[in-house]
C-alpha cells in the first residue's frame, strides 16, 4: 500500500493481526449464511483498512496444547492450507515484525468438570503456590504434547509468547467470554466455567492468564471482564439472544462450512419464534453476540494499544442487527 504525500509516493506497511484461538474467536463467514459467529468475523470491521488487516488463524475444538499438536501454529504438516480458516496456512511463518498476535484459549484448556476429551485437548493447570501463582512449564521436544507431558496452561500460553517475540512481533493475551451458566440471574463460577472457584478465588484459568500477562509484560484484554459485566447487566433472558442455536441432535444450526446455511437474522428470528430448535448454546454466540463482543476488544484496543487504537474506526464499518427478541 502507498500513501502520496505532496507527490511522492510514500511506502506503508500493513500491520497484521493475527487471531489464535478456538471456536469463539474464529471466523465463520458471511452473516447471510451463518447464525454462528466468532469475534474473528468482525473485528476488522472495527479497523481502518487501508492499515490493519485481521487474520484469523483460530479453530473450533482447540485448545493451547491441541492447536500446537495439530500444527496450526507450526507447521507438522497435519493440514493442508486450504483447510485453515481464510486459506492462510499455519500463522507462524507469516509472522513478521510490527505485526501483533491476538492469543485467546482456555474453553478447551479447562480440566475442572468435564475429562472425556481430557487427553485429546485439555490443559492442567497446575498447583497454585500459596501466593495462589499457577506455575509455568514450557512443553518440552517435539508435538504431540500429551495431557501428562508436564507443561502447563500458563507455560503453553509463554510458548507463543517467546516464540512471537522471536518473529519481531507483539503478543497479546485475551480473556475469554463466559459460559452461560448462571446462579441467582448471575454468571456463576462452577467446574467447566474457567476452572471455577478454588481457594484462591473464582474463574481459576482467568486468573492465571492475567499472571502471565503480568509476568511476561504482555498486555491483555479484558473481553471476560466487559462481557460478564454485560451478561450480568442484561440478564439471564436476554443472554440467550447473544448465542447460538443447537438442533435435537446437538448440531449447530447455521454454520455454512457444514452445510447448513441459514441467513442472519431473518432466519434466526423465525427458528425462534417458533421453537424448532433444540437448545441455546451457552458458549458459543450467535452474529449479534460475536460483534458486540468484537465491539468490546475494539473499546479495549483504544485503551491498552496506542499502535492500533490510532487506526480505529469511530464504529464499526459494518451492522450486526439484534435478534427481534433482545430488548434493552
Amino acid at each position: 500500500m502507498y500513501l502520496n504525500i505532496i507527490g511522492k509516493r510514500i511506502s506503508v506497511i500493513m500491520i497484521k493481526v493475527f487471531l489464535l484461538g478456538d471456536s469463539i474467536v474464529t471466523a465463520y463467514g458471511k452473516d447471510s449464511e451463518n447464525f454462528i459467529g466468532g469475534w474473528g468475523d468482525h473485528l476488522g470491521s472495527f479497523f481502518d483498512d487501508k492499515f490493519v488487516s485481521v487474520i484469523s488463524c483460530a479453530e473450533g475444538g482447540e485448545s493451547s496444547r491441541s492447536f500446537l499438536n495439530d500444527g496450526r501454529f507450526i507447521d507438522n504438516g497435519l493440514f493442508t492450507k486450504e483447510m485453515f480458516p481464510q486459506g492462510v496456512g499455519p500463522c507462524y511463518e507469516l509472522i513478521r515484525e510490527g505485526d501483533f498476535v491476538f492469543i485467546q484459549f482456555c474453553h478447551n484448556d479447562d480440566d475442572s468438570a468435564r475429562h472425556e476429551k481430557r487427553e485429546l485437548r485439555h490443559t492442567p493447570l497446575g498447583t497454585p503456590d500459596s501466593n495462589g501463582i499457577y506455575p509455568t512449564v514450557l512443553p518440552i521436544g517435539n508435538t504431540p504434547y500429551s495431557f501428562e507431558c508436564g507443561a502447563t496452561y500458563k507455560g503453553y500460553l509463554k510458548f507463543y509468547i517467546d516464540k512471537i517475540r522471536k518473529r519481531g512481533a507483539a503478543p497479546v493475551l485475551l480473556t475469554p467470554p463466559p459460559r452461560g451458566v448462571f446462579k441467582d440471574g448471575k454468571i456463576a463460577s462452577v467446574p467447566g466455567n474457567h476452572g471455577g472457584t478454588d481457594e484462591f478465588g473464582e474463574y481459576a484459568y482467568i486468573r492465571a492468564i492475567r499472571q502471565v500477562g503480568e509476568t511476561e509484560d504482555v498486555t491483555v484484554l479484558e473481553l471476560f471482564e466487559r462481557s460478564k459485566n454485560y451478561i450480568n447487566s442484561i440478564g439471564e433472558e436476554n443472554f440467550k439472544y447473544l448465542q447460538s442455536l443447537k438442533d435435537g441432535s446437538g448440531n449447530t444450526i447455521g454454520e455454512s462450512r457444514y452445510g447448513r446455511p441459514k441467513a442472519w437474522p431473518q432466519d434466526y428470528n423465525e427458528i425462534m419464534q417458533s421453537g424448532e430448535f433444540g437448545e441455546i448454546d451457552n458458549t458459543h454466540q450467535n452474529r449479534f453476540g460475536s460483534f458486540v463482543y468484537a465491539g468490546f476488544i475494539a473499546e479495549e484496543i483504544r485503551e491498552k494499544i496506542p499502535t492500533l487504537a490510532k487506526f480505529l474506526l469511530e464504529e464499526s464499518s459494518k451492522n450486526v442487527p439484534p435478534p427481534e427478541g433482545f430488548r434493552l
